[in-house]
């Protein structure tokens, strides 16, 4: 609601009502009375102080009303969440620089330890980022070993969000399909399974809590762990922050330019748009036998995170461990039941040759793994065979070898049934296209082959 402007008329009845002890004795609607007819009998000039305050009035009114937007929100209020997130982001990618440049400079980034994690959830608040969890995992990887370890827990919260049961039931149905409350399976003493997180990170990592997930779910998870944290009496005064939740897919970018340039390969073709394609696809969406028991039995291991965090460390390993030279090992770089056929080749003039590539979907030609079978494609992640070292050769079809003067090299109109002349080759030029072999010799052909009437008169007949 707009606020209510100020008048000149009515600055100059308080004023008087101020300087006169009869005003003050009025009301008012008296004080109004009288001052009317001495406001009639005012010129311009003397006005002109009375409808300046009044102005000057409104600008004060309006400097202390906050201004909304179009959605009833205070500006300043809106202003400050957006510096508070951008700080939020570049605190985020300068974190993940610096631990990657560390480990670069150190020599030693092939072993440097991540933690990837997950959430699923039952059901979301309407109106605020509050998600009540479902299941939790997470797994601790790095180049040179793969996956070193993965925790995985269900959880039963004990209860949803009073009025929110038709979509918790909907997003379960539709994804993990884990049973709502009070039927959820897994962990219920939420103080416990944050300790348990928390003491499997700090193994992994010691002091500094980081875990990556993708862009889209860091909101969420962020809840998540909030959600847990409040049960903690050690952790509720924090809110859940000694986590802190970073995007999956700008380490893989900033991973991937370090790792090229580690090898000495041209990073001029990767971008982040380039590597966020390479994550997105997951290549190993249907990998068996990864995700936990419940969803292996249940056909939803697309959704289980369990799968979830093991197929990004699978996709980490298929887009760098071959820059690298590193040998992958069935189920800690790979799917288990991968065989795989590579053979580690000197870093040497003879390794760079183009048709030398990791078989993956964004092979680069100057990486150091080389196929030993070129018969069969056992890539880990079932993409389409390196162009650079597929024999296939095309076979040019447009090429017509037909004879244009033997008559029986062209098909018959409308599909008729042949009627050979005496003396016309039956064999055709082995190098013809494989025309049907009803053809007809055009010199029978006549007018009455394309007349109706001609066609009625042979009925007659």
């Amino acid at each position: 609601m707009a606020p209510k402007k100020h008048s000149g008329f009515m600055m100059f009845v308080n004023e008087w009502r101020d300087r006169n002890a009869e005003g003050r004795r009025m009301t008012i609607a008296q004080a109004v009375s009288h001052c009317g007819s001495i406001w009639e009998k005012m010129t311009v000039q003397q006005r002109g102080p009375y409808n300046s305050g009044a102005k000057d009035a409104d600008v004060r009114e309006r400097a202390k009303t906050e201004r909304l937007n179009c959605h009833g929100q205070a500006v300043s209020q809106v202003e400050l969440a957006q510096r508070e997130a951008a700080e939020s982001l570049m605190h985020m990618k300068r974190t993940i620089e610096r631990i990657v440049m560390d480990a670069k400079r150190s020599h030693d980034l092939e072993n440097t330890k991540f933690v990837f994690a997950a959430f699923n959830f039952f059901t979301k608040a309407v109106n605020a980022d509050i998600y009540v969890p479902a299941e939790f995992a997470a797994c601790e990887y790095s180049l040179k070993e793969g996956i070193r370890s993965i925790y995985s827990s269900l959880i039963d919260p004990g209860q949803i969000i009073f009025g929110q049961g038709s979509d918790a039931k909907h997003h379960s149905s539709t994804t993990h399909n884990l049973p709502l409350p009070p039927n959820a399976l897994g962990e219920k003493n939420m103080a416990k399974l944050y300790r348990n997180i928390v003491g499997y990170l700090a193994k992994c990592q010691g002091d500094q809590l980081i875990v990556f997930t993708p862009s889209e779910n860091i909101t969420m998870v962020k809840s998540c762990f909030q959600y847990l944290a409040c049960e903690d009496e050690d952790d509720a005064r924090d809110g859940g922050q000694r986590i802190q939740v970073f995007d999956i897919q700008y380490l893989l970018f900033i991973l991937k330019k370090e790792v090229l340039d580690i090898a000495g390969l041209p990073d001029e073709s990767i971008n982040k748009f380039v590597t966020d394609a390479f994550f997105t696809k997951d290549f190993f969406e249907f990998t068996p036998e990864i995700a936990c028991q419940f969803h292996e039995e249940n056909d939803r291991t697309k959704y289980c995170t369990q799968s979830m965090v093991t197929r990004w460390a699978y996709t980490f390993s298929d887009f760098m461990c071959g820059d690298l030279a590193i040998t992958v090992q069935p189920g800690k770089h790979i799917p288990p039941k991968t065989k795989p056929s590579y053979r580690i080749i000197p870093s040497d003039a003879s390794s760079l040759a183009p048709d030398s590539s990791f078989d993956s979907f964004y092979s680069l030609p100057g990486s150091r793994v080389k196929k030993e079978n070129q018969s069969r494609d056992t890539s880990p992640t079932g993409s389409r065979r390196s162009v650079a070292s597929s024999s296939y050769a095309p076979t040019d079809h447009t090429a017509f070898t037909a004879d244009l003067n033997e008559v029986g090299e062209f098909p018959s109109l409308g599909g008729r049934r042949p009627t050979r002349a005496a003396g016309v080759s039956a064999e055709r030029n082995t190098g013809a296209w494989n025309l049907p072999r009803h053809s007809r010799p055009l010199q029978k052909l006549s007018d009455n082959d394309f007349s109706v009437n001609g066609t009625e008169k042979k009925n007659q007949k």
